[in-house]
This record gives structure tokens, C-alpha cells and sequence, in this order.
């Protein structure tokens, strides 16, 4: 962990991210993504109108019987409910993006989308709601041509 935090410039920063990591770890999805089928660091791209790609980096990715599950991390300042679900508000289109991305490059149905927000008191998980809804505005914006570019 100390070479990571040396490498991000935050050296003096090892005991929060120890904090942290340690919530992943123990958040009730983690754990549930640990006992099934999983995949870390994804790159996920898929072509798109106009030969554009859609792409990311997946956080965490896992495998439900109902379908595949994507896991973004978070790091937040609060825990408070209403403003993360702010944030997630501006997480949504990058949420759909990588369900589609993944759903065609797998073949396999993307069942849920959980961001996990790590916070000084712990991890907050919040899924995407309207997961249907966000893919077709994505779909929309690929078949407009508008790009979208999400850090």
C-alpha cells in the first residue's frame, strides 16, 4: 500500500487509504463479489456509431445467476446520503456506458450498477436505479454523435 501511495504522490496519506481499502474490503458487495465469479481493473470498449468507441475502466466486475454486476469506487468527504446521491446524479451516464460496454462485449446482460462510496465512516453502496433509463440516453447520445467525455 505504501508503494501505491508513493506513486499517487500521497505518501503521507497511507493511513486514511489503509482506512479505506479496509471498508471495500468489508462492504457487503465486495464480499459478495469475492465469493462469485470476479474480474478487477476491467478495460471494457465496445465500437460505436461513426467508428467512436465507448470505453472505460471497470472497477469491479462479478457474476450473478441473474447476470453480470459493475462495481465503480468512489472516495467521498461525507456519508451523507443526500449529497451522494448528487453525486451519483453525475456518475449516471458513465454507470450506463460501462453496462453496455460490458453487455456487448460479453454477450451476457448487465444486471446492476452499484457505485461504492468510500467515506471517513465507511462504505456507502447507492446503485444506479434507472439503469434501463441511463443506457437508451447513452444509446441516444451515440446515435446523436454527441460525445461525452467522463473522467
Amino acid at each position: 500500500m505504501a508503494a501505491k501511495c508513493q506513486a499517487e504522490a500521497i505518501p503521507d496519506r497511507i493511513g486514511d487509504v489503509t482506512k479505506l481499502v479496509g471498508f471495500a474490503l468489508g462492504s457487503p458487495i465486495v464480499q459478495t463479489a469475492a465469493a462469485s465469479p470476479h474480474w478487477r481493473e476491467v478495460y471494457a470498449c465496445t465500437p460505436s456509431a461513426g467508428g467512436r468507441l465507448l470505453e472505460g475502466y471497470i472497477d469491479l466486475l462479478y457474476r450473478t445467476p441473474e447476470g453480470l454486476v459493475v462495481v465503480d469506487y468512489k472516495t467521498a468527504g461525507t456519508n451523507d446520503r443526500a449529497q451522494l446521491d448528487e453525486r451519483v446524479a453525475g456518475y449516471r451516464l458513465q454507470g450506463g456506458s460501462y453496462a453496455i460496454s460490458v453487455a456487448r462485449a460479453t454477450g451476457e446482460p448487465v444486471v446492476r450498477v452499484a457505485f461504492l462510496f468510500l467515506t471517513p465512516g465507511g462504505a456507502v453502496e447507492i446503485d444506479l436505479a434507472d439503469l434501463e433509463q441511463v443506457k437508451a440516453e447513452v444509446e441516444q447520445l451515440i446515435a446523436s454523435g454527441d460525445e461525452v467525455v467522463l473522467a
